[in-house]
């Protein structure tokens, strides 16, 4: 904690996890603070990704566009902010607790774009299937019709064609199985034009994620390799 935030902000951050109080967190070496809450997986969370390092690999580019799939209370979104100021990352997440996490710890970090809304394969409308998951664990699922407990369906050639680039340089998908719905179609519009995509599978959850997601990357020129519970897939067609 002190090698992340600093030593004043680190113990007092360290005292906060030890008596596993959380709250506002502080953060002076990043001009900001962030928010935990106590006896829910929000620490976890934090521990992956600042203290397991899960996405801190060589990415020899610098991003412009960033997908965050999944990015729950904005941890993720907050390191590659500070890893790649220059980028735009598009941060979305179905739960409106989360959300307002998200937007809340993001907040000082102005190219991060946060959208309330589950990733699928096309736009529609989508539910959250059991609200008394984990805050880590919320699954999506596709309902016809809008009501008062569903949110927008976003597919990630969407946001790609609404971003006026031409290519998505980092795709983060930690989406609790929604994974397998999203590489089983309508990904012909962005998968060959990724650079970088980091995929968590969720076969547990719902079986099929892994079939559906290499036998899509297959069709172009991806190489693989993982890191903690990540595939990471770099396109060999766009430098």
């Amino acid at each position: 904690m002190t090698r992340t935030l600093g030593l004043s902000d680190g113990l007092a951050f360290w005292w906060k996890a030890k008596r596993k109080t959380f709250g506002e967190i502080r953060a002076a070496r990043w001009g900001t603070s962030f928010h935990l809450r106590p006896q829910t997986t929000d620490y976890d969370t934090y521990e992956h990704v600042f203290v397991l390092k899960e996405y801190d690999f060589p990415i020899p580019f610098e991003p412009r566009l960033i997908v965050d799939g999944g990015a729950n209370i904005g941890m993720s979104a907050i390191y590659f902010a500070r890893r790649f100021p220059q980028a735009t990352i598009v941060a979305v997440e179905p739960d409106p607790d989360n959300y307002a996490l998200l937007r809340h710890n993001t907040r000082d970090f102005s190219k991060v774009d946060c959208c309330q809304a589950g990733l699928w394969s096309a736009p529609g409308y989508l539910r959250i299937k059991d609200r008394s998951a984990d805050a880590n664990s919320y699954q999506v699922e596709h309902t016809d019709h809008a009501g008062a407990d569903t949110l927008e369906a976003l597919s990630i050639g969407e946001i790609l064609k609404k971003s006026g680039e031409t290519t998505l340089d980092i795709v983060k998908l930690d989406i609790e199985g929604a994974e397998r719905e999203i590489f089983q179609r309508g990904y012909e519009s962005w998968l060959p034009h990724t650079k970088l995509l980091i995929v968590e599978l969720h076969d547990r959850m719902v079986p099929g994620c892994s079939k559906a997601l290499f036998e899509a990357v297959s069709k172009y020129d991806f190489d693989c390799e993982t890191r903690w519970e990540n595939l990471i897939f770099r396109n060999l067609r766009i430098k």
